[in-house]
């Protein structure tokens, strides 16, 4: 009997990105100061409240204290733990610069969960406001627009081609309103529940202005990790996979594993890159550079950087966009419904007074 598995139920027990990358620094802490990993594992964990954390602590300890070494006790923890920390400290150890390594990964998951952080809290007020506009459409469609077009038409009044407009459009625009509210609320839930499917992001970096900050974040990122891991001499294929384990894009992890695929058959990476949609052709000069010098990690240093310069760049520009443009559209949407409902009225009242 096949077990029923739902990908969501991955991260119930999986650390979240700020308590991986809080782990990842204390680790690098005490790999530094030359301190006993299991006894700085557990004075760690009494000082944390989340309950998972500890727990994951208390077992890293455990192991380490039954004679394994870190990074078989972080194997041991499964799915609790990201399948690229794992890898990067066993690369660490194999080469002797783990605590540099952890403190690399540390920043990078910090880095990403302050992108995430300022995305939302960029978005969070202008989406407000489009809820209260989506209820503004129900109430004036049912107690505003309603009222007045029976008045018209009872009185066979001559309308004026705006308020025929207004007529006409308060339905579909109600409707149009609330169907997004209720796809953009229901975007974080499905990433969630169902983190696996690949067409999301291709479908968000479709939105303007929001989906150009959202991919060169995630394609920052997978420069980043890239960088981390050859850095520390993991074989590219490797890296590759290590890589598509710790991004947050499917489309993009799926992407990366077909690129380690073709490395392995003696393809050039520069060439597989080039072939797959979801790496923009302005990286791969750079990584042809980085495998001819040879300087790969600092060919995806570079790419880092100008993938993160876009993302600061784009992230500016939708903070100074977006709220003026959703009051316009406030504004707008106000002024055309009081001209186009009481200019008649006014006319109408006029013609029964005298």
């Amino acid at each position: 009997m096949t077990q029923f598995h739902w990908p969501g139920f991955d991260s119930l027990g999986k650390l979240s990105a700020e308590e991986t990358a809080e782990l990842a620094a204390r680790v690098a802490d005490l790999t530094k100061a030359g301190l006993p990993l299991a006894s700085g594992l557990r004075a760690m964990a009494d000082e944390l409240s989340g309950r998972r954390t500890r727990r994951v602590l208390h077992a890293l300890a455990d192991r380490l204290d039954a004679g394994a070494d870190l990074a078989s006790a972080m194997e041991s923890q499964g799915r609790r733990l990201p399948l690229c920390l794992r890898g990067i400290v066993l690369a660490g150890l194999r080469s002797g610069r783990l605590a540099e390594a952890l403190e690399q990964y540390a920043d990078l998951r910090r880095s990403r969960v302050e992108l995430r952080r300022r995305l939302w809290l960029t978005l969070a007020y202008p989406f407000f406001l489009f809820c209260i506009m989506a209820l503004m459409a129900v109430m004036t469609r049912y107690w505003v627009v309603v009222h007045f077009e029976n008045i018209y038409n009872d009185f066979d009044t001559c309308l004026p081609a705006v308020t025929e407009f207004v007529f006409y459009i308060s339905l579909p625009l109600m409707w149009f309103m609330v169907s997004l509210v209720v796809l953009f609320a229901l975007i974080p839930l499905l990433l969630a529940v169902s983190p696996g499917i690949r067409w999301i992001w291709p479908a968000l970096y479709k939105i303007p202005m929001i989906g150009p900050l959202l991919r060169w974040g995630n394609l920052s990122q997978f420069s980043r990790l890239m960088a981390l891991l050859l850095e520390q001499r993991v074989p590219l294929p490797d890296a590759l996979r290590l890589t598509a384990a710790g991004l947050h894009d499917p489309n993009l992890a799926r992407g990366c594993r077909r690129v380690a695929e073709d490395v392995e058959r003696g393809q050039p990476l520069c060439e597989s890159m080039d072939r797959r949609r979801q790496f923009p052709a302005s990286m791969v000069p750079l990584v042809e550079w980085g495998q001819r010098t040879p300087a790969l990690p600092d060919a995806f240093r570079a790419t880092t950087e100008m993938f993160e310069g876009r993302t600061l760049s784009q992230g500016s520009l939708l903070e100074a966009v977006l709220l003026p443009i959703m009051f316009l559209f406030i504004i707008t949407f106000i002024g055309l419904l009081v001209i186009a409902l009481f200019m008649p009225l006014i006319k109408l009242i006029t013609c029964l007074s005298g």
